[in-house]
């Protein structure tokens, strides 16, 4: 039991138990981050295969989807799951499918083959359509909106 005598006891017991705090939700923190150390690792890793692999994406433009299954059943020894959801792989994969990339690539050209044509420039498209000359409102006749101010009720009015 702490008994305070005046504002300066309060301020210093209150600074106490404020730093008392600070360290133990440190020290939380820092053991739940080295428990899910793994987790964030393979997470991680996850990301990386995608963003390094974009024709692994289904739907993305580029998809190789030979190349995406033949990965798929080679990698299924080191899958991580959770929850049954696949989350990542227990190894680093990426030389796996730099490797499959290299077996499914297609085999060079042999040299004695003519080079390919030149692609035919595209061609070139038609001018513009001549439009409408403009011209400027010069009439002399006096604008009637008698049939504009008619629809509220003053036929007769004038601008």
């Amino acid at each position: 039991m702490e008994t305070l005598r005046s504002s300066e006891d309060a301020k210093e017991w209150q600074e106490a138990v404020r730093s008392l705090l600070v360290q133990e939700i440190r020290t939380n923190a820092q053991t739940k981050i080295e428990e899910s150390s793994d987790f964030l690792e393979t997470v991680h890793a996850s990301i990386d295969l995608f963003k390094n692999n974009p024709d692994l994406i289904p739907g993305a433009k580029g998809f190789n989807r030979g190349l995406a299954d033949r990965f798929a059943d080679m990698a299924k020894p080191y899958e991580v799951r959770v929850e049954g959801k696949l989350q990542g792989y227990s190894i680093p994969v990426q030389p796996i499918i730099d490797s499959l990339r290299k077996q499914m690539a297609p085999p060079p050209a042999p040299a004695t083959q003519t080079p390919a044509a030149a692609p035919s420039p595209p061609p070139k498209a038609e001018p513009p359509q001549a439009g409408i000359p403009s011209k400027a409102g010069n009439s002399s006749e006096k604008e009637d909106f008698s049939t504009l101010f008619g629809t509220i009720g003053l036929p007769n009015l004038q601008i």
